[in-house]
């Protein structure tokens, strides 16, 4: 019997093809009772390992692959823990070698490591091999008895006896050992499952090498596969393989070390944290009250709570949160309203960590921290997102190094990814590459066989070839495998002591350390997880407020904004909720046209229905709204609860304050069966369900009503949503929307700001804008900055709009307006630019955007002039050693280049380098000159039903029918939006003549999918004389 000492995993990136159950899966097989993981530097799959290996009844040995450089040469060794102290070795090994650019490792220093680990030369390509194939015998001695004075528990291993070279050269190794009495063991290196995974091993050391299959200076190493116990018994001795036998019973990794804690937060005042949270929560309360008498329902909610923490020990950690938020409101940087369970925390509130007051909005603590479930608190906090680092770096230089991390993530080889790497390696023609990729469906988490079984062109181009069915074969081996590290999107954790001690760290980007473990081990180590959320949307919020409050002297503080503005209602009650947090979407606008919400609380009931499951209840809610005289209940003690949502349960704290209300549940073990039942729990839930029908049944309810209303609860809780998030984004949700009617200027000058770079964005909110009557005023080289600006009650447009100028030729025009003033005319312009190395194609763009026309020229006079415009500009630069000058007296200006200009070319032109008409769009000439009635495009999204449109042909896609018929899609846009437009092969073929980019056309449709209409009838529209 013998055990695998030496398996990579994939977590070794793009050197293993094999996950972590794969490796138990093949331990299993192979009938090994023990099995080692030896990922490269790095202890990224040590828990998932664990754990897999411990519920496959196998024994886990945990260890790292090393190398070390002594001289100029470099060795390689394994390191297996034999107890918990060797693998908080491993972890401290790790985060020594991942972090502050840790170069190499020397023997000294590894000897600091391996205590309480088992080392043996890991028989890989490196020095230890070229003195085995050279034979020399008196370095390797010196060497192995340097490697034997230094660790204690120091083997050589006997490697790669598949090669019958190694085979011959180990004997003698074998006996040079004997001679100097350091035992050896059989190693095999693993890094696939089986002798067939050649071809996919090497395919993805050729994507981690950047080079083809074909490349000769690929480095892999062919039939490392995981090998059964007779086949080790055929290429290694007994001794060796009964050796690996004696190291695995030696190795006792048991993870039960202590977990970390919470840092200690420390106060000015010396006090405990216990008596410190207590008293900032009491003051905080009488500034929430208003400093006025404080109903007793708040005390005693706050005594309650205050309690569980402090007996849960999260005193310290409200403290921390309490304290970065704190710091971040000294700096001015605006903090979301909180999100998630946390706002139906009064101490949250109290310490002003949430802003949604949970007494008021029937928000439950027990959601957030149950006192009879050990978890952890979880606090999300939302900051502007060009903000949200400085609010990390204060927590990192507060808590130090290494005690405050980032999460990693691990971006997966996906099914586009893989095809393109896969592609690449294999020498596929990447435009061939390019068409298959696209042919993968754009959906969350597709797979290859997902694009096969759904996609038919997928499926005829990959069988079209056998270079490409091999392809897809190859690359469906490879899919799923990490590819990368990353950063979890928020997480931030903290440690009392230095997180190594329970979790190895690493360098993920530089100067950012990560834990090399994923999200999900965090809490099992007692690591607790900070949410430090960046959103774009605070940003918005925090522009538009400071663009206010510079404007004006009575300072605008978006907290404590009136809930019951009546603009914001009208503007909400109206679907015009473009541009506003978590209700632009069409499907969001069309419940809001039925709902007609009429108070914060049915604003927040839209985000909790407008999701997939309540969905189904937005007909019975509305009619229940209607109709509240003749809403059925169960049990009139279901009243209460669900009064507010019309009968329907819309929230997860419903099915607690039911199960408290009818089964005596305290609202914490409410809170257990509540979970339960979204995890589908079932053993719980049977043990559950049979408490909750006793004391239902205790408290003298009806057994015909308790199992109806736990069947409604059970129907529900799958996807109840959490009313403590839906109030707190209700809340973000209103703020923006009470800046969008009370601020207009202000509002669309900063969601404009938030979608630079997108054309289809920005075409729709100046779209918006105009509609509010605001004017959107074209770019200017002299008055224009990067941003849109506010200018005399109008919004400028920016410089960077515009394509191909980006930040350095942005950077380098308003730098020298800064220097040398406004631009005096074109030629002034131009000359000027030269200074800068701003091109040509540049100032083409400048000019088509419309940015030159304050200088009194039309732009194809200064398009025509432009040549001799740089002429003019290379004869007055004036170089010398140090800078670039301009001598304007050198020679006199040229007479420019006069000629007309048509405005169809001038909207065109304005259409290439913006993306979108911002002057004047030819649609709208044309509706005005013909008459058309037509609606906008805008008006049909989200809507069904008969169709006219009228707008221009933007794109035309041909597709072929499952009957070889011929129809196409069509993409048609106006001056609100585009559009998709279908035509079936009979209509296509009567139109076909029609459908060319650019043509005007009218037509007839119906509407059956969103955003699609189907063509019945179509007309094309010729311009009486577009000029």
């Amino acid at each position: 019997m013998s055990v695998a000492l030496h398996v990579r995993s994939s977590y070794t990136l793009l050197q293993s093809t094999l996950t972590i159950p794969q490796i138990v899966e093949c331990a299993k097989k192979h009938g090994y009772k023990a099995v080692a993981l030896t990922d490269k530097q790095v202890l990224h799959g040590a828990m998932q390992f664990y754990h897999a290996c411990k519920e496959a009844a196998i024994k886990p040995i945990l260890g790292m692959e090393v190398d070390v450089v002594e001289g100029e040469n470099l060795f390689g060794f394994v390191l297996l823990a034999k107890n918990d102290d060797g693998y908080k070795s491993l972890m401290k090994l790790s985060t020594l070698l991942n972090t502050e650019q840790h170069v190499s490792l020397s023997l000294e220093e590894l000897m600091l490591y391996t205590k309480h680990c088992v080392v043996i030369t890991n028989g890989d390509q490196n020095k230890m091999e070229t003195m085995l194939l050279k034979e020399d015998w008196e370095e390797m001695k010196l060497f192995l008895a340097q490697c034997n004075s230094y660790f204690s528990d120091f083997y050589v291993s006997i490697a790669r006896n598949d090669s019958p070279l190694l085979k011959q050269k180990n004997v003698q190794l074998k006996r040079l050992c004997k001679s100097m009495e350091i035992k050896t063991v059989a190693l095999s290196r693993i890094y696939t499952a089986d002798a067939q995974d050649d071809l996919i091993f090497k395919t993805l050391c050729a994507i981690k090498q950047g080079v083809s299959l074909e490349d000769k200076m690929l480095n892999y190493s062919p039939r490392r596969y995981f090998r059964s116990q007779e086949e080790m018994e055929q290429l290694y001795d007994s001794d060796d393989l009964m050796m690996s036998n004696m190291i695995s019973n030696m190795c006792n990794v048991t993870m039960s070390f202590p977990k970390a804690q919470l840092p200690k937060f420390k106060n000015r005042y010396g006090v405990s944290s216990d008596e410190f949270l207590k008293n900032l929560c009491h003051k905080g309360l009488e500034k929430r009250m208003g400093f006025k008498q404080i109903p007793q329902v708040y005390q005693k909610r706050l005594s309650y709570e205050l309690d569980i923490i402090i007996r849960m020990g999260f005193a310290d950690y409200f403290l921390i949160v309490w304290d970065f938020i704190r710091f971040a409101k000294t700096k001015n940087i605006y903090i979301g309203p909180g999100r998630g369970s946390a706002a139906g925390s009064l101490v949250s509130y109290c310490l002003g960590i949430t802003h949604a007051d949970p007494i008021r909005y029937h928000l439950l603590f027990e959601r957030f921290l149950n006192p009879e479930r050990v978890s952890m608190p979880d606090i999300d906090t939302d900051f502007p997102d060009d903000r949200r680092e400085e609010v990390i770096q204060y927590v990192y230089e507060l808590y130090g190094k290494h005690h405050v991390a980032h999460i990693i993530t691990f971006n997966t080889l996906g099914a586009k990814q893989v095809l393109r790497d896969v592609g690449k390696a294999m020498m596929v023609p990447i435009r061939q590459i390019d068409s298959l990729c696209r042919l993968v469906p754009n959906k969350l988490k597709v797979t290859l066989q997902d694009a096969y079984d759904d996609e038919p062109r997928f499926k005829q181009m990959i069988n079209s070839s056998e270079t490409l069915k091999k392809l897809f074969a190859i690359s469906q081996r490879l899919e799923g495998l990490p590819r990368h590290s990353s950063l979890h999107a928020a997480g931030i954790i903290l440690s009392r002591e230095q997180i190594e001690e329970v979790c190895p760290l690493i360098d993920v980007d530089e100067g950012i350390c990560a834990t090399q473990f994923t999200m999900e081990y965090m809490e099992e180590l007692g690591l607790i997880k900070m949410d430090f959320l960046g959103l774009r949307n605070l940003t918005i919020i925090d522009e538009i407020v400071q663009n206010i409050n510079a404007q004006q002297t009575e300072k605008l503080d978006i907290m404590k904004i009136p809930l019951d503005d009546e603009k914001t209602f009208a503007c909400i009650q109206a679907a015009d909720t473009v541009g506003i947090f978590q209700l632009e979407s069409e499907g969001m606008k069309n419940l809001i046209r039925r709902m007609k919400p009429r108070s914060f609380e049915e604003i927040a009931a839209t985000i909790a229905l407008y999701r997939p499951g309540p969905m189904e209840n937005i007909s019975l809610y509305l009619e229940n709204r209607a109709h509240r005289d003749q809403i059925v209940y169960d049990h009139e003690d279901l009243i209460p609860i669900l009064k507010d949502t019309y009968g329907i349960i819309l929230y997860q704290e419903q099915i607690m304050q039911i199960a408290q209300k009818m089964a005596g549940f305290s609202l914490a073990k409410a809170d257990i069966l509540r979970k339960a039942m979204s995890k589908k729990k079932l053993k719980d839930l049977q043990q559950l369900e049979k408490e909750f029908t006793q004391g239902a049944l205790a408290k003298g309810y009806k057994e015909e009503v308790v199992h109806k209303v736990y069947a409604l609860i059970l129907k529900f809780a799958n996807y109840g949503f959490n009313k403590s998030h839906s109030i707190a984004y209700g809340l973000l949700a209103y703020q923006m929307a009470y800046l969008k009617a009370n601020a207009p200027l202000q509002f669309f000058t900063s969601l404009l700001n938030s979608v630079i770079g997108s054309e289809s964005k920005t075409s729709e909110y100046i779209f918006e804008a105009r509609k509010r009557r605001l004017t959107i005023l074209p770019p200017s080289v002299n008055e224009s900055n990067a941003d849109y600006l506010i200018e005399q009650q109008a919004i400028r447009f920016p410089l960077l709009g515009i394509k191909n100028i980006g930040v350095a030729v942005c950077d380098s025009i308003l730098k020298d307006r800064s220097i040398n003033g406004r631009y005096a005319d074109f030629y002034d312009f131009v000359a000027r630019m030269a200074t800068c190395k701003v091109s040509r194609k540049c100032i083409e763009c400048l000019i088509d955007a419309g940015a030159l026309d304050d200088f009194g020229m039309n732009r194809a006079s200064m398009r025509a002039s432009l040549e001799e415009a740089i002429r003019y500009a290379e004869i007055v630069k004036v170089e010398d050693q140090n800078q670039i000058t301009i001598n304007f007296n050198l020679v006199s200006k040229p007479a420019p280049i006069m000629i007309k200009e048509t405005i169809e070319r001038k909207c065109e032109a304005e259409r290439e380098v913006l993306g979108f008409y911002l002057s004047k769009h030819p649609i709208t000439e044309l509706r005005s000159q013909l008459d058309i009635k037509a609606p906008l495009l805008i008006d049909y999204k989200g809507k069904m039903g008969k169709a006219e449109m009228f707008g221009q042909i933007e794109r035309v896609r041909q597709h072929k029918t499952k009957t070889g018929d011929l129809m196409a899609f069509v993409t048609l846009m106006d001056e609100t939006t585009t559009y998709d437009l279908v035509l079936m092969p009979r209509v296509y073929q009567k139109y076909i003549q029609y459908l060319i980019k650019g043509r005007m056309v009218l037509i007839q449709g119906d509407i059956t999918r969103e955003d699609s209409c189907l063509v019945k009838q179509l007309q094309e529209v010729t311009p009486p004389g577009l000029v």
